[in-house]
């Protein structure tokens, strides 16, 4: 990993605990719980990935993390976002690679509502 990489990911994984820092629940009672699960999720993926090596999939973390960032301050939600699979059972087959495929593409598509975004959507 190139230091450029690592302060990159330093640098994300401080706005993940600041952002569970300042959280605000929708519901106030839940604000609390909804912080310590920001913290135990940035903790255990970042820590799952620590060894990566590769600067592709390293790159596809940080995508992913900023991402999940952006899905959860625009929807004032934490958890990841669920991924339909309607269409899935249409074919009447379902196989790890159509569900891969089919999240990438979701992955994909807040990517790029991420990036255009002015900042007023945030």
């Amino acid at each position: 990993m190139t230091s450029a990489t690592r302060n990159q990911v330093l640098s994300l994984y401080m706005r993940v605990f600041r952002i569970a820092r300042g959280w605000q629940s929708t519901l106030p009672q839940e604000t609390e719980s909804e912080r310590r699960y920001i913290v135990q999720e940035a903790q255990t993926l970042f820590r799952q990935n620590q060894q990566l090596t590769d600067h592709t999939s390293i790159k596809k973390c940080i995508d992913e993390c900023e991402a999940r960032i952006g899905i959860g301050l625009h929807y004032r939600n934490p958890y990841p976002r669920p991924v339909s699979d309607r269409h899935l059972n249409q074919n009447k087959c379902f196989s790890f690679r159509n569900y891969c495929v089919i999240s990438l593409l979701s992955n994909v598509m807040v990517l790029f509502w991420f990036f255009n975004c002015s900042s007023t959507c945030l």
